[in-house]
């Protein structure tokens, strides 16, 4: 889903891009969609991940969101622009408050790595991009939230101090090594990765999370874009063979990464600049 955000963000057509990208991956039939995803992009509308929320009794806060948001870091978007554009690509199919603050906090996090703070200091920069950041009455300006989902805007409201002090504790147990669970469940994942990504190495940052069973797949996309931010070196000998699981519009699944995802994240970021 990250390779698809990008091909998004390269049509020039900012989150609308990324939503018809997403929707174009979903109708692909790619494998092990989640529910929440599945039923929030199939609509096709920006307010799907919203509805999809709602039709769920605001119980939903799964990791699919995370999973892809350090596209939105990738492609280019800075401070300000940043975090918004977090909010709103994550809520396209994970609106739960938990979901969208943590993806705000995680490019953050990225971004204040790939400036060479040191691991602790990035969290806690994270951390406080997601407190400045008023995402409900983001999503409200963006469309996403409206008249029609009121109800969805009043349990976004309710939940949200609680939801920013979850994303905090969270972060900071991950910071001190501690693992609850490698559940689908976002803050699960997040505490995971943080924990996961303090490793000195590219391989001993992901492999724990590789092994460590439940979503583990999930888990080690989260640590691998922590351990890129931190600038750790892929393994030489794990790049050749990489490639994605399926085909859909704007991808192959015979495609070597290596050989075509730099010039998708080159479109990406030169889109995103042009809107600038």
């Amino acid at each position: 889903m990250v390779a698809a955000t990008l091909l998004g963000y390269a049509r020039g057509e900012g989150l609308a891009g990324v939503l018809a990208a997403l929707h174009g991956w979903l109708l692909a039939g790619p494998p092990d969609v989640g529910g929440l995803t599945r039923e929030a992009l199939r609509s096709g509308q920006p307010d799907g991940g919203v509805r999809a929320w709602q039709a769920g009794g605001f119980q939903s806060a799964g990791n699919g969101g995370l999973m892809r948001i350090a596209a939105v870091w990738l492609a280019g978007l800075e401070g300000a622009a940043l975090a918004r554009e977090s909010a709103l690509v994550t809520a396209l199919t994970h609106a739960d408050p938990r979901c969208v603050h943590a993806s705000v906090f995680f490019t953050a996090f990225l971004a204040a790595l790939a400036g060479e703070a040191a691991y602790r200091d990035a969290a806690e920069s994270g951390l406080r991009v997601m407190d400045g950041l008023d995402a409900r009455a983001a999503l409200l300006d963006a469309g996403l939230l409206g008249l029609d989902t009121r109800p969805a805007f009043d349990a976004f409201g309710k939940a949200d101090r609680s939801a920013r002090a979850e994303v905090r504790a969270r972060v900071r147990r991950g910071l001190e090594g501690h693992v609850t669970s490698q559940s689908g469940y976002v803050l699960d994942t997040l505490e995971a990765a943080v924990a996961h990504a303090r490793a000195d190495t590219w391989q001993d940052a992901v492999e724990p999370a590789v092994m460590g069973g439940d979503d583990a797949d999930t888990v080690a996309c989260v640590v691998g874009a922590v351990a890129g931010a931190r600038g750790l070196t892929l393994p030489e000998h794990l790049l050749p063979d990489l490639r994605l699981g399926h085909s859909w519009p704007g991808w192959g699944r015979a495609w070597a990464a290596t050989a075509h995802f730099p010039a998708l994240l080159a479109n990406a970021q030169a889109a995103v600049a042009a809107r600038a």
